[in-house]
């Protein structure tokens, strides 16, 4: 980040705002953002409720705090989540309060048998997982005083207003798409891969590279789960009709694939290859691969379509490479081992070459899909 905030914040300075300070808010800004979005959720939802005189309108407020999420397509998520399990809580727990009042010796038993079979229905439909909250609360909270299917009734309003409330904080506040968490986990997602590819272009050279291949492993497989996450959301929005973008289904698995074949491509390079002269041909064309994927990845963000020809001319002279080889017996004349590791780059390398393209392919038929 710059060490001065952005220029639509200098004029702040002038009022004896220090400079830093404008820096780390401007590198907090998405943040910043959310918390405002929260504070206006829950002060909306507090006013809702007053004015209704809702008897326990804070769980309106509860319920927008909790459902208001980064992006507008988790606070779909949140939202639905929290009314399916408040209505199938409110449901069970009004007649489990009814049973109660007919039986009130037995309250403990009814109390866990409504609770086991309510969170026997969260462990098969994670969607329900508040259900079994909602049933506690509504048999052990204060609202005795109120009949069960009127207490289930006002659970239900202040539930359904509370979410009602997060998700227009959400859209109109600072609005924040999952689009952009998408375009953010893809963009995290290719710099991982170019950074591994440019470490194994340096081992292939014998060039020194500190890089830790283990943690990037772990970072790119946390980054994918992200991305999933970030994609489900955004269907979610696409299907609520409040987003009429829509990102590339077979991109998860299109990267996957490529890490599987950067992580090949990492196994057969434990040792150094067994045929010098297969090192610079390979490690030319992994550093072709490596400037393709990023531009493949720019892709996403409306930019420039990546320069195929240059990839296809390395492609070319790696495969002459390999086909010298073969004609010159060298990789015949290799021990098992040896030519385990030589053919399992060669394969993971080829392989690579061929998800690029299907990368690119698939972000060119959604170019822009983050504007």
């Amino acid at each position: 980040m710059p060490n001065t905030p952005p220029s639509d914040w200098r004029r702040f300075v002038g009022l004896g705002l220090p400079r830093n300070a404008l820096t780390a808010a401007a590198q907090r800004r998405s943040e910043i953002r959310h918390a405002i979005r929260v504070s206006a959720a829950v002060g909306a939802a507090f006013a809702l409720a007053t004015l209704f005189r809702l008897p326990q309108g804070y769980w309106a407020v509860f319920t927008a705090v909790i459902v208001v999420q980064a992006s507008l397509g988790a606070t779909i998520t949140a939202s639905v989540e929290r009314f399916l399990g408040t209505v199938v809580g409110a449901i069970a727990g009004a007649g489990a309060a009814y049973l109660h009042s007919r039986w009130p010796q037995f309250g403990g038993l009814i109390l866990c048998t409504t609770v086991a079979l309510v969170a026997f229905l969260a462990a098969v439909r994670p969607t329900l997982k508040v259900a079994p909250v909602t049933v506690v609360i509504m048999l052990i909270g204060t609202t005795t005083h109120i009949d069960p299917l009127t207490a289930a009734f006002y659970r239900v309003i202040e539930i359904t207003l509370g979410s009602l409330v997060g998700v227009a904080a959400t859209l109109l506040i600072f609005p924040a798409r999952a689009h952009g968490a998408v375009v953010a986990r893809v963009q995290e997602i290719g710099a991982l891969n170019a950074e591994l590819l440019t470490h194994y272009v340096r081992v292939l050279r014998g060039q020194p590279t500190t890089l830790s291949t283990a943690d990037q492993y772990d970072a790119n497989r946390a980054a994918m789960a992200k991305l999933q996450t970030a994609l489900s959301e955004a269907d979610r929005e696409t299907a609520s009709h409040l987003s009429l973008r829509s990102a590339p289904e077979a991109l998860p698995r299109t990267l996957w694939r490529q890490r599987n074949d950067i992580v090949m491509i990492g196994r057969a390079l434990a040792q150094p290859v067994a045929i010098p002269a297969l090192a610079e041909p390979a490690a030319a064309m992994i550093e072709a691969a490596t400037a393709f994927l990023t531009q493949a990845i720019g892709l996403i963000s409306a930019g420039p379509r990546p320069d195929r020809l240059a990839l296809a001319e390395a492609h070319a002279k790696f495969q002459a490479t390999i086909e010298t080889l073969r004609h010159e017996g060298a990789l015949r004349a290799l021990a098992f081992d040896d030519a385990a590791r030589v053919f399992g780059l060669v394969f993971a390398v080829e392989n690579l070459h061929a998800n690029l393209g299907d990368l690119a392919d698939r972000l060119e038929e959604h170019q822009g899909i983050g504007d």
